[in-house]
């Protein structure tokens, strides 16, 4: 008896220590799944500048004054706002606050929410399918080509990732415990995320609601009660910004940006809205496909007639004092012609990064190096999921699975077939639930395999095969990487396929077979997730994955440079500055700097200076948001000297106005650095001139 007992305390010992060494490991292949995430996401962070330079321009304008900051204003003056709701930016405002107005600040929040997410997924996936599972979650995010070119940008859709994520965690936590603070927290994190990126946070929101009403074990009218107090809750915080801005006078607070209204209701359901699904005004034709957007029907009524809009410094003293950091060196403004329609929309009804709608969108460029790499294992998988899952009580596999599943499908079908306003980037919604089915698929393989061996490893095999050749199709001819990364790919099927015929004679080779076949997958997208982060020259206006040479494919002309925070579009580098020397010398501090047709053509002089920049038609030069009442009062007062225009696209009336009141300035120290024989000014030769109208 006494040996028995010895014999079970030596038993129970060496499972603790093989538990402990469990857990060792566990932690260890999570810090390194993390440091691989984090190292792609860090590395040279910020070095190519200041990243989309309309967001930047904002985020230092907000800097400038507590009005600016509230409202998310686009320049100091205060005079319109950014195109999206201020969380986000209020979050970069604050990390450029500490660290200085540079590109590593502005994208460090950015960045932080990538790692935060792999986390996120390791933990959400762990739960129900366990710690290897969740690791492969973490490790099929970590090296996500769109979620590693989102998270290093200035761009705000990575934190958007991270705030829904941390809410998918708070409404399985209510499946799980039964309590109702854990739905009702959810629902105000998706509020939040809604005050990041309006409409955008509700893309995952029926998956979430799904997992609450068939996971809880409440009653049936209960759950209808619980879900209609949540959706209370998610509204006011959704709305709360909205509807304050709102209720403030026109004349208080910037012209709120891409509206014809001047609301942010308006800016919710329809620029960020509707247009996100059909582009209704290329489809009536006023939109002209890439030669700048046609004349608004706005009413101008953001700018208060004869003053400097609210927020602005007053004439003859200094723009507010802005933190330091930012490393100027020559002013490269991108030029006006290089500047595309920027709805995404080019030339002869092309799309600019993300193809044309069609069921094979995803699967083929610009959209296929994104977020596809694992896709067709996935959809596969999902079948043999509802499988292995269909005869089972339900449990939280089964909640998970309504969760990822619910997240994915209805996003794939969305950036598959929509005609509306996006880009490559936005693809970062699909990172998290890919990461987490992947592993799930994986998960339902194995418990496939332990039942019928040779079903399991023959699906197994053809699943992975499938998507290794799939993935060989992607990389052909894209960098002189892309065979060795198919040779490790198929090396690890390989090894795997060896592994799975070993264990039929020893069971303990059957989990590195799978782990081979998991791993294999990944190297491709791994591929390409390092040759994003090693790409000297992003187009940082418009994060895309990939090596620089496929990085812009489909990206019409100037777009290059066009808002890129190292101005690499631009080759006449002198001549900005010499323009810019020019505007210095001849306006006022507190004064407006110039005004620009489009926000985006102010941005790089805001940045620069920190003066006050007005804008006509806000970021897409589509609507009026400035009227000749207002533009003559602004230059007789002696707060708006200069104009640079190709044209002065709101209306007829305000043209005329310009040409009626102002003289172009002939600059010869403005000539093209690249044409030395061309005496024209170099404003002039991009298709653009500068006016002065009060010399």
């Amino acid at each position: 008896m006494m040996k028995r007992m010895s014999e079970n305390k030596t038993l129970a010992r060496i499972r603790l220590i093989l538990q402990d060494r469990r857990k060792l490991l566990v932690a260890g292949l999570l810090i390194f799944v993390l440091a691989i995430g984090t190292f792609l996401r860090f590395y040279q962070l910020g070095a190519t500048g200041d990243g989309n330079l309309y967001y930047a321009a904002t985020v230092k304008s907000m800097l400038a004054s507590w009005h600016n900051f509230f409202f998310a204003a686009f320049e100091p003056g205060g005079s319109i706002s950014v195109d999206k709701p201020p969380l986000g930016f209020w979050v970069q405002a604050v990390s450029a606050y500490i660290l200085g107005m540079n590109g590593f600040a502005l994208a460090l929040p950015n960045a932080l929410a990538g790692v935060f997410s792999i986390f996120m997924v390791y933990t959400l996936v762990r739960r129900p399918f366990g710690q290897w599972a969740g690791l492969l979650a973490a490790l099929a995010l970590a090296v996500m080509p769109v979620a590693v070119s989102a998270e290093r940008n200035n761009t705000i859709d990575g934190l958007l990732v991270f705030v829904l994520l941390l809410a998918a965690w708070a409404f399985l936590q209510s499946v799980y415990t039964g309590k109702l603070r854990w739905l009702l927290v959810g629902a105000a994190i998706v509020g939040l995320g809604f005050n990041i990126k309006m409409l955008q946070a509700y893309l995952p929101l029926p998956a979430f609601y799904a997992v609450y009403f068939f996971g809880t074990r409440q009653k049936w009218w209960k759950r209808f009660l619980n879900l209609t107090l949540a959706t209370v809750i998610l509204l006011a915080i959704s709305f709360s910004w909205a509807i304050a801005v709102d209720l403030v006078p026109a004349s208080s607070r910037p012209y709120v940006d891409s509206t014809e209204n001047n609301t942010v209701m308006e800016l919710i359901f329809g620029h960020n809205g509707i247009e996100r699904l059909i582009n209704f005004r290329q489809g009536l034709g006023l939109d002209d496909g890439g030669n700048g957007p046609q004349a608004g029907i706005g009413t101008g009524q953001g700018l208060p007639s004869g003053n400097l809009p609210q927020g602005a410094p007053p004439a003859g003293q200094n723009p507010p004092s802005l933190p330091q950091g930012r490393q100027t060196g020559q002013f490269t403004p991108p030029a006006q012609s290089s500047m595309v329609n920027p709805t995404g929309q080019s030339g002869g009804g092309g799309s600019m990064d993300f193809g044309s709608a069609g069921s094979l969108r995803l699967f083929t460029e610009p959209l296929v190096g994104e977020a596809s790499w694992l896709l067709p294992f996935v959809l596969g998988g999902l079948v043999l999921l509802v499988i292995v899952l269909w005869k089972r009580p339900f449990d939280g596999k089964h909640a998970a699975l309504i969760l990822w599943a619910g997240w994915l499908l209805p996003e794939t079908i969305y950036f598959t077939y929509s005609s509306g306003l996006m880009h490559a980037y936005y693809l970062i919604m699909m990172g998290a639930p890919l990461a987490a089915l992947t592993a799930m698929s994986g998960w339902a393989l194995w418990e496939l395999i332990q039942k019928r061996k040779l079903l399991g490893w023959g699906l197994a095999f053809l699943l992975a095969a499938g998507t290794i050749i799939f993935q060989a199709g992607v990389l052909k001819g894209t960098s002189s990487a892309a065979p060795w990364a198919v040779g490790i790919a198929v090396t690890l099927l390989i090894a795997g396929l060896v592994c799975a015929i070993v264990s039929k004679f020893r069971v303990r080779f059957s989990p590195m077979a799978i782990a081979l076949l998991m791993v294999a997958m990944l190297v491709a997208p791994a591929l390409w997730s390092a040759q994003t982060t090693f790409n000297a020259t992003p187009n940082t206006a418009l994060p895309y994955a990939g090596p620089a040479a496929v990085a812009m494919q489909g990206m019409p002309g100037g777009i290059q440079g066009a808002g890129n925070g190292n101005g690499s579009g631009n080759s006449n580098a002198g001549g900005n500055q010499a323009l810019l020397d020019y505007l210095l010398t001849n306006t006022k501090p507190g004064t407006y700097l110039l005004a620009t047709d489009r926000a985006q053509d102010a941005a790089t002089y805001i940045l620069e200076t920190g003066r006050p920049v007005l804008t006509f038609g806000g970021f897409l030069g589509e609507y009026q948001e400035v009227t000749v009442d207002q533009l003559a009062a602004l230059v007789a007062s002696g707060q708006l000297r200069f104009i640079l225009s190709s044209k002065v696209q709101q209306t007829q009336e305000l043209s005329t106005w310009v040409d009626q009141n102002c003289t172009i300035v002939d600059l010869p120290r403005l000539t093209n650095a690249t044409n030395s024989t061309n005496n024209l000014p170099a404003n002039q030769q991009q298709g653009s001139s500068l006016y002065d109208c009060g010399g």
